[in-house]
């Protein structure tokens, strides 16, 4: 049986490219987030195309602050699945923001170990590139610049 749509329902519906280049997602990460159950096309073309509806462009946009706060997969699709059911389970989610919080608060520290030996170099301090032990700073700042360059080409 064949699922009839108006035109309005299949002018709105997004391609595979489409959604992509707006959430500034792979292909690879889509359809990763479609294994583990985070989104789902809303339908497919006789070719067999995956179609996405407009509301999951913002479903990405949440999937990716979620990970950028450092929440994995398995967590993420906790907290949708809770939320597309209408109902959250205010105590997974207290028990996932601490544990969010707890791997900030350990990034902010290590980032701020590494602030301390760039923050010299920064002003012109050129002894701690030199120093043996403080290798990692000169390959971090390195891998920065040739993150920067990337992101520009």
């Amino acid at each position: 049986m064949k699922t009839v749509i108006t035109v309005k329902a299949f002018q709105a519906l997004q391609t595979t490219s489409a959604l992509c280049k707006a959430a500034n997602v792979s292909r690879g990460q889509l359809r990763l987030y479609e294994e583990d159950g985070l989104i789902t096309p809303h339908s497919r073309t006789e070719a067999g195309y995956r179609q996405y509806g407009t509301d999951t462009l913002d479903r990405l946009k949440v999937i990716k602050n979620l990970k950028e706060l450092g929440f994995t997969l398995a967590e993420i699709a906790l907290l949708l699945s809770d939320r597309d059911q209408g109902a959250l389970d205010e105590t997974a989610i207290q028990r996932l923001a601490a544990q969010a919080l707890k791997k900030i608060d350990e990034r902010m520290a290590a980032l701020q170990v590494i602030r301390g030996y760039v923050a010299p170099v920064a002003v012109g301090d050129m002894s701690v590139p030199q120093d043996e032990d403080c290798n990692f700073v000169f390959e971090f700042m390195t891998a920065l610049s040739a993150g920067e360059t990337r992101r520009r080409a």
